[in-house]
């Protein structure tokens, strides 16, 4: 064989070594490639399981779990109350100087901080004659909302509207089934009412919600929650409770 021919060869072979090299290089990326794609997809498939397990476990929490009774401490049992299209609930001396109006969702967790922070304000106000505390309970967030105003009209007009309404707010993200409505009257009333059952079951306070979310959008309210004093509104981003009690001694002595 001819040196030229040898030498032909020589490079050809090492040609094919360099490819076999390649191939099985290219061979062994993809199949790395094929397992991290695996690898992922069993990562994404377990993450969707956690989520959609913990989204089940919520809702069935939200669902399911029973109430507890709300920290704010009213003052005197609330007298039963008569329910009419468009009028708030209203607490308090009717002769008290200062009106108080009061839009809130008991699905609204803004209104549950409300709650928290001015709710014994008022109540103390209320408690020294001060103020005519006029609740609005709209429902426009979900099922919920509609399900708990209701309630709330059934507490009122069985006599414990005051401390049910603190108490809806101290479980705002509950999903309010009947049972836990049920329930939560047993903690604030230490019994429930044969009436007050078949008032929540029946919704039969439903069209009085209606008709408080149309006097709410008259009153141009566009948000939960709103406060009126007087006819003002009081601009709930900068009040502390102080500067609401000043505010609340400041009118009753017009």
């Amino acid at each position: 064989m001819s040196p030229a021919r040898k030498k032909q060869q020589t490079e050809q072979s090492r040609r094919d070594q360099v490819s076999a090299r390649q191939r099985a290089l290219a061979d062994q990326q993809a199949a790395q490639r094929r397992k991290e794609r695996r690898l992922l997809a069993a990562i994404v498939s377990v993450v969707v399981v956690v989520l959609v397990g913990g989204g089940i476990g919520l809702q069935a929490w939200r669902a399911n779990r029973a109430p507890q009774a709300g920290s704010v401490t009213p003052g005197e049992t609330s007298a039963p109350v008569t329910i009419t299209a468009s009028h708030p609930i209203s607490w308090g001396s009717a002769g008290a100087p200062v009106t108080i109006d009061l839009y809130s969702d008991f699905h609204c967790p803004h209104c549950a901080e409300f709650e928290e922070q001015y709710g014994q304000t008022l109540t103390d106000a209320q408690e020294a004659g001060q103020i005519t505390l006029r609740i609005f309970p709209m429902a426009f967030i979900d099922d919920g909302s509609m399900s708990a105003a209701n309630a709330f009209a059934c507490a009122a007009v069985a006599g414990f509207g005051e401390t049910y309404y603190a108490a809806l707010f101290a479980n705002h993200t509950l999903d309010w089934s009947d049972s836990q409505l049920t329930q939560l009257a047993q903690q604030v009333n230490g019994s429930v009412p044969d009436t007050f059952s078949t008032c929540v079951t029946q919704r039969s306070h439903e069209d009085w919600v209606n008709s408080i979310n149309d006097a709410a959008s008259a009153a141009g309210v566009t948000g939960t929650p709103t406060m009126f004093l007087d006819g003002q509104q009081v601009d709930l981003t900068t009040v502390t409770p102080d500067g609401l009690k000043a505010q609340i001694a400041e009118a009753a002595q017009q």
